[in-house]
């Protein structure tokens, strides 16, 4: 547009001229102004309101597009008491991680029926119509498992476990797993826990911790202690000891090589192999008395020191009978009078296939020392077997199950007590038994009848020759008059 035709009735902006008035030009560009700072102030409330909504809208994962992670399903519970507890743990924690398929208690109820098994499959089986809240409440349900199933250890609580706890011939490492496990479960401050564990410890190991500098915690302690115990038993198996480390002193013998000259040593003269074997008697090994070695090096000193240590083992066995599943087998059987139970090898039951259950509760087994034996517990027991000893002693019994190589089944107190036998210890037999046994487990052999009969030589009619002053008898000599009686004389 030329401004020079503009009217008054123009824009503002297009009607500057030198005779605009200076206070009209201010006020306009203060509006200006005004407009683009409402606009700016409106471009940020939107630029705020687009971030908040997209933080709102997280960015989709492939955890939450997807299904929750998967679970590996829970070990089936057959009503073992050690087990309850780990069991109940695996079901709520797979249900928190499942909340979409098992968001109601009927479902829940429903799967843990599934996961059971044995006698605990029994109960819930017999419980399941009988008591409604079973099939619709799940915290019902987990609480009467651990009322049924869930028992201390030894009919014992978790206090009078954890002071009865020791190492004993396991690690200390593996002894802290069980002294973990018990501490968690009981309110026993770190003061309680600590004395606990320390008096637990066997001594030898109990020494080296007090020349230790003392520990800040009871993790701390913990840790000293199998460090300290598996240096111990590094020490004893793998790295050699200092008298080992030493040179050893050792005698002249065959085949041992020449050595060369030693400094200071060149003005001495060696004499020959063959110049020294004459100078005198060939010596002989104080251990089999044969030459060409001496004692420290004889190859029958180990084996003679195993038998010997072997021999002093003085042991009474007698050979029994089992009877279970149709079967039959004979095995020689320990007579054991420190077994508090009747035991059976674990590797022989199950070679031989024998039925076992659970012990409930399990039985605590130490050594004379009071010391725990293996893992300290018997948890297992086969079905009743029948045990026969000699030909006529029969009964039923139930052994226990542990790990005895040597001796597959012993004979604790319990069978001794019970028959009372006498035993002859000089010559190690059984010799007789109690009037009880005689009476109730002796079982007399199955009569049977014994048929006879006679073998008669055919008579050849031939004649006895018989010598001249024997001729008038010859009756007597006679095979067929043999075979009938003399007549009746009166």
């Amino acid at each position: 547009m030329d401004p020079a035709s503009s009217g008054t009735g123009g824009a503002p902006l297009q009607n500057i001229s030198p005779t605009t008035d200076p206070a009209e030009l201010r006020e306009i560009i203060m509006r200006q102004d005004s407009l683009i700072s409402a606009f700016q102030a409106q471009l940020e409330a939107l630029t705020a309101q687009l971030s908040s909504a997209t933080a709102a809208t997280p960015r989709e994962s492939p955890i939450a597009r997807g299904e929750s992670p998967r679970l590996a399903l829970p070990d089936k519970f057959d009503g073992s008491a050690d087990h309850c507890r780990g069991f109940l743990r695996q079901c709520g924690v797979f249900f928190s991680h499942q909340p979409g398929m098992y968001s109601e208690d009927g479902t829940k109820c429903a799967f843990l029926l599934s996961l059971l098994t044995g006698k605990a499959l029994e109960w819930a089986s017999a419980v399941w119509d009988a008591d409604p809240l079973i099939r619709a409440s799940y915290s019902h349900f987990e609480e009467a498992i651990r009322e049924v199933f869930e028992h201390p250890a030894g009919g014992k609580d978790i206090s009078v476990q954890l002071m009865e706890i020791r190492q004993g011939s396991e690690s200390a490492a593996d002894y802290a797993i069980r002294f973990r496990t018990l501490a968690a479960q009981s309110e026993w401050n770190d003061a309680a826990l600590w004395a606990v564990f320390r008096a637990g410890l066997n001594p030898p190991l109990q020494t080296e911790l007090a020349c230790h500098v003392e520990a800040t915690s009871l993790s701390q302690f913990v840790a000293t202690a199998i460090r300290l115990d598996n240096l111990r038993r590094q020490r004893r198996t793998g790295a050699p000891d200092m008298a080992s480390a030493r040179p050893r002193i050792r005698m002249d013998g065959p085949g041992r090589g020449e050595r060369d000259p030693e400094p200071m040593q060149l003005g001495r003269s060696r004499l020959a192999e063959e110049e020294r074997r004459p100078r005198g008697p060939p010596r002989r090994c104080y251990n089999c008395g044969s030459t060409g070695h001496l004692s420290p090096r004889c190859p029958e000193r180990a084996a003679d020191s195993q038998v010997g240590d072997r021999s002093l083992l003085m042991s009474l066995t007698i050979p029994v009978s089992l009877l279970f599943a149709d079967r039959c087998v004979h095995v020689p059987a320990l007579i054991d009078s420190g077994a508090a139970v009747n035991l059976v090898d674990w590797a022989w039951v199950e070679e031989l296939g024998i039925s076992t259950s659970p012990c409930v509760p399990s039985l605590r087994i130490t050594a004379i020392d009071s010391q725990p034996i293996g893992e300290g517990y018997l948890r297992r027991q086969t079905e009743p077997l029948g045990l026969q000893v000699g030909l006529f002693h029969h009964e039923r019994l139930t052994f226990y199950i542990t790990s005895s190589p040597e001796n597959p089944v012993i004979l604790g107190f319990p069978w001794l007590r019970r028959h009372d036998p006498q035993i002859s210890w000089r010559t190690g037999e059984l010799t007789r038994w109690s009037p009880a046994c005689l009476r109730n487990c002796l079982r007399n052999p199955v009569s049977r009848s014994c048929g006879t009969c006679s073998v008669e030589e055919a008579d050849t009619g031939a004649r006895i020759r018989l010598p001249q002053p024997y001729t008038d008898f010859e009756r007597v000599f006679s095979q067929e008059s043999a075979s009938h009686l003399p007549e009746h004389q009166e």
